[in-house]
């Protein structure tokens, strides 16, 4: 007896200082990420077949993915089932105590798949699919569970809506990685928003029903949306209205609804009206339903920049609380972050759904968004009732972020932004991962907009080459984005991944080949060849020209068509500089063939600028921020006061306007900058009609025009689009 105790007493000293002996200390590698799981030595060389436990009682979706990956007519045990059931019963104080959980285990034993619900057990198949890939069957055990209960996507852009097959590709993609909710918005369904109050036709009322049903296969909840706020009268009629065509949808097998009142103005705005409706709607609708989930709504004010007043209080206090709410962040494009749950969650008294717009581009549609997904705080898990993201109109491309959505909403403790986009590339183009991932660092940022948000990390390649890069090494980049445009427009492997980025692609290619006609350009001045590069400018505009004419969904129909950009923030922009330099310096040194070349609206030099007849003037340099002032006659003192260095910026192709009397730049409010210039805010478009000149805000400092103010003494911007002719009132005299 003593010696038994001994033994134990050394076998559990053992346990404590080598916890994991007879595992090897490796990861288990799937997608999400798991909570908790080892891997250790191989018990399979090859996957066996399996004889089936639990079959009779476990999830269907789950049993149908499992007879998919597995022969079950073998001698292995593989018990499945969910807690309760008899296959799993003794493993049932192993399975997690949370929703959607489940433990996986493989052993000499066999294979255990315990889900602590359905959800559950579809995922554990889901993650031993993944295990299987690897050809053989190791020693595994794996504890897991989602840190957010909803996670998923939302389709609730502006532009040419899914296909019918791009959302059941989807849910196939959403049950592979553990996303459980898809958000059926887009903004373009008439019977969602402008023709909400009808019933959908009998063929779109098919098409609906099939998806509701593809999407539960997938243990994916479709959530169908309703936009009533843009004519919605607030009556008694539209209260039942809005709840009949819930009915409609209900009886097309969709079992949770949304309300948006996003995008719109007047009457549809009330935070206690759409309170009241809300209320309504979960009354006679929602509580009449026993299968019928709590409903989301998407507010007017769904970011914190278009706060105003009671609104998301009154929300808060008059809304029942089991509704949910959506919310985007600080401002309508945003990460999430710890100090905007805690704002939120305390203005509207309950746990916020988060709307991500993330990757969606319906704002900057000439981009594709490739990049890392990273910025969303990584211990807000806790603090979200969901966590969505609304995507690109692209629903292959989107995928790309869409996965690492997926791994942070489940595990956002172990999310690693640069690993998780690694991965991605891997699955969604496995044949051309090398290729694809050139091909994602060069469309990452989304460029100047409203919005403000910036993507770091593009073009690496060429950003890591330096100022004092030689030409080969340039060469380099512009070969492997060359080689990767070809292998990728040559693939037939992810025929629809393919013919998404198609457009974008090619637009690589033509960046590519003019990177390597810039360093030809570059060679025959080093040699002094002018035939040399004059040839290779023309093969340089031949692929600008191509480039320029490449386009996105340009067909009959077709609500936004793209003109897609690659490489925007630091190739193109080098490419730009360097050639329009090399022009210059060509023009001084050579005479042969100058008429290839684009000519300057307005050369470099010294100008008078007139207004009605007036010379624009510089009132007192000593003035700070002071408007530029017209003036009728000569300034005979300080005659500098009203000549103007006139000069084309060779990154933008915009001009700067800077006075010669105290070098002080005109901003884009057309007044004297105080801040240091700035290429991005302070150069301006110049274009000519008749003789006369009109002057364009551009990038960071808007769209506006330059004309006269009221009293006619100084200039403004003009927020509003002047009438056709009105903006070219601007003479341009050159100083000699």
């Amino acid at each position: 007896m003593k010696h038994r105790f001994l033994r134990k007493l050394f076998l559990w000293a053992l346990l404590l200082v080598f916890p994991f002996a007879g595992w090897a200390q490796s990861s288990v590698n799937v997608s999400p990420i798991v909570q908790k799981g080892e891997k250790g030595e191989v018990l399979w060389p090859q996957v066996p077949s399996f004889k089936l436990m639990g079959g009779k009682t476990a999830d269907p979706a789950a049993l149908r993915l499992l007879q998919a990956l597995v022969n079950t007519d073998g001698k292995v045990r593989l018990s499945i089932g969910k807690r309760g059931d008899k296959a799993v019963k003794r493993y049932a104080r192993l399975i997690p105590q949370r929703s959607e959980g489940y433990y996986l285990e493989i052993s000499p034993k066999g294979v255990v798949i315990a889900g602590a619900d359905d959800a559950g057990t579809y995922y554990g198949v889901q993650t031993f699919a993944q295990l299987l890939q690897e050809g053989c069957l190791r020693k595994v055990s794996v504890t897991d569970y989602p840190a957010m209960p909803d996670r998923g996507v939302i389709e609730g852009y502006y532009g040419n809506p899914y296909s019918h097959t791009d959302r059941l590709r989807l849910f196939d993609f959403m049950g592979k990685n553990k996303m459980n909710v898809f958000v059926y918005g887009p903004k373009d369904d008439p019977y969602h928003r402008s023709r909400w109050r009808e019933n959908y036709p009998a063929d779109e009322a098919a098409k609906m029903s099939e998806l509701a049903q593809a999407a539960r296969r997938h243990h994916v909840k479709f959530v169908w949306a309703v936009h009533p706020g843009g004519d919605i009268r607030w009556t008694a009629s539209d209260y039942k209205a809005i709840v009949e065509k819930c009915e409609s949808v209900y009886k097309l097998g969709v079992r949770s609804f949304c309300v948006f009142f996003d995008d719109i103005t007047g009457e549809g705005t009330k935070g206690e009206k759409q309170a009241e409706l809300l209320n309504y709607m979960t009354d006679n609708f929602v509580r009449k339903h026993s299968d019928v989930e709590p409903l989301l709504l998407c507010p007017t004010q769904y970011n914190k920049s278009w706060t105003r007043g009671d609104y998301l209080k009154v929300l808060g206090e008059q809304m029942y609380p089991e509704v949910r709410i959506m919310w985007t962040g600080d401002r309508v494009i945003d990460m999430i972050e710890r100090d905007d749950m805690e704002w939120i969650n305390a203005q509207i008294g309950r746990k916020a759904f988060i709307w991500l717009n993330y990757p969606v581009t319906d704002y900057c549609i000439d981009h594709l968004l490739m990049g890392k997904t990273y910025g969303n705080g990584l211990d807000i898990g806790p603090m979200v009732s969901g966590f969505c993201s609304n995507p690109m109109e692209y629903c292959e491309a989107s995928k790309l972020s869409l996965y690492s959505i997926a791994d942070y909403a489940w595990n956002p403790a172990a999310y690693d932004d640069e690993e998780s986009w690694q991965r991605a590339i891997q699955y969604l183009m496995p044949a051309h991962a090398d290729a694809f991932r050139i091909f994602c660092e060069n469309n990452v940022d989304l460029g100047v907009t409203g919005h403000g948000l910036r993507r770091a990390g593009e073009s690496p390649r060429f950003t890591q080459l330096g100022p004092q890069a030689a030409d080969a090494d340039y060469a380099r980049v512009f070969a492997q984005m060359e080689g990767a445009a070809s292998e990728l427009l040559a693939d037939v492997s992810q025929p629809e991944l393919s013919a998404e980025i198609r457009p974008w692609v090619v637009v690589m290619q033509c960046v590519a080949r003019r990177g390597m006609q810039v360093l030809a350009m570059r060679e025959a001045l080093r040699t002094d060849n002018a035939r040399a590069f004059v040839s290779a400018y023309e093969a340089y505009d031949a692929s600008l020209s191509r480039q320029r004419n490449v386009r996105s969904r340009q067909y009959d129909g077709s609500i936004k068509v793209a003109a897609p950009v690659v490489a925007t923030n630091y190739v193109e922009p080098w490419m730009r500089e360097q050639v329009a330099g090399m022009i210059k310096d060509y023009k001084k040194r050579y005479d042969y063939r100058l008429d290839i070349f684009p000519q300057q609206l307005v050369e470099d030099g010294k100008y008078f600028v007139k207004v009605n007849g007036q010379y624009l003037s510089d009132p007192d340099y000593a003035l700070r921020n002071a408007p530029a002032t017209l003036r009728a006659e000569r300034d005979t003192i300080n005659p500098q006061s009203q000549e103007w260095n006139i000069a084309l910026d060779v990154e933008t192709n915009r001009y700067s306007l800077v006075n010669v009397h105290a070098n002080r730049y005109l901003n884009e409010l057309c007044r004297f900058g105080t801040n240091p210039f700035s290429v991005h805010w302070n150069t301006y478009v110049l274009t000519s009609k008749n003789g006369r000149y009109a002057i364009q805000n551009a990038e960071n400092g808007g769209t506006a025009f330059w004309t006269l103010s009221a009293d006619g003494k100084t200039l403004v911007p003009n927020l509003k689009n002047p009438q056709a002719d009105e903006q070219y009132i601007f003479e341009l005299i050159p100083i000699e």
